[in-house]
């Protein structure tokens, strides 16, 4: 049988093939950037340069830009245990397109976008971006004293978007890597997406590059970080720093906060995770993945996992799920008094 390795990977709709399998949609998935799990893998599909479907594991820096082949290889080898070769893989796929059992990325619902921008199309969408106006920020507390702040002046822009005859004002920041910008991540009252790659990138604030950095947070959300700020830090003197990995924590995000402290004199590292099973998770991750301790998170049950993180060194966790409702709670409170 001729088979056309590309054509698989192109035209097998990764999405419903993975469906079919068994796997399942989880939290943060959206159309364009899939994010399914089959309980003991959880992977975030993406097209490469060349228009592939390809999928990362985002707990394992090992299983990244991988493909179809490799995805049906390890299937085969868990449900028959024996691996076959990718030809073979090769050939029951062809035989699923040539049979039309599969379904085609234009018949698909899931309009998957790339992993990946060319400069161009960084170039484009960076032009796009304008200085933050509007109330988004202030309607969840937010004060214009902590926006305009030296730690979070210009963090916050926004995009423009035209759709038919309505204009939506998307609340962006940028997202970084060793070598530099490399997505956008975008939000307003009913979306949020990344435009880009986030895989080893993270949102970023200010801070003063001539002195050491006193503390490094990360949280889940720039909203996070700059709603702790305002209840923890407000006209502080201290050189601060927060990211924020917008979503999911993944294995090249924690391989940047290595190389952020290896070139950088950081005095203490802290994390702002939301109170919430996967802000556990992600406290007991960065403290395997940065300290050496050796957490066994996916066999926890939520009472042990959560007394766990809350154990970890220079942690600290909202009173309610996340440092945005925090802040608007104080806020209420402040108004009430």
């Amino acid at each position: 049988m001729k088979v056309d390795f590309n054509r698989l990977k192109t035209e097998i709709s990764l999405p419903d093939f993975l469906l079919n399998l068994g796997w399942k949609f989880v939290a943060g998935s959206s159309n364009s950037c899939p994010k399914m799990s089959n309980g003991t893998h959880t992977i975030v599909i993406k097209r490469n340069a060349q228009n592939q479907y390809t999928y990362w594991d985002v707990h394992s820096d090992n299983v990244r830009g991988r493909t179809i082949l490799d995805m049906m290889q390890e299937h085969l080898f868990e449900t028959t245990g024996k691996q076959p070769t990718l030809r073979e893989v090769g050939e029951i796929l062809q035989n699923y397109i040539n049979t039309n059992q599969i379904i085609t990325p234009e018949n698909s619902r899931y309009d998957v976008g790339n992993t990946s921008m060319s400069t161009d199309e960084l170039t484009m969408y960076l032009k796009q971006l304008l200085p933050y106006k509007g109330n988004y920020l202030q309607k969840r507390g937010i004060s214009e004293e902590s926006i305009d702040s030296p730690v979070f002046k210009d963090v916050f822009l926004i995009r423009e978007v035209k759709n038919k005859n309505t204009t939506y004002r998307n609340i962006c920041v940028k997202m970084y890597n060793d070598k530099g910008v490399q997505a956008i991540s975008q939000r307003n009252e009913t979306f949020k997406g990344i435009i880009g790659g986030k895989f080893d990138c993270l949102a970023t604030s200010n801070h003063d590059k001539s002195r050491p950095i006193d503390i490094l947070y990360v949280g889940e959300s720039i909203i996070d970080c700059i709603s702790h700020y305002q209840l923890c830090h407000k006209d502080t003197s201290l050189n601060l720093v927060y990211v924020s990995t917008e979503g999911t924590l993944t294995e090249g995000q924690m391989q940047l906060l290595r190389i952020i402290i290896s070139k950088n004199e950081v005095k203490s590292l802290r994390t702002i995770f939301d109170n919430d099973k996967q802000g556990y998770k992600y406290t007991l991750w960065l403290d395997n993945n940065l300290r050496g301790m050796q957490h066994d998170v996916e066999q926890m049950d939520n009472e042990v996992l959560k007394n766990s993180a809350y154990r970890v060194q220079n942690t600290e966790f909202p009173q309610k799920k996340d440092w945005n409702d925090d802040l608007k709670a104080a806020t209420i409170e402040k108004a009430a008094d």
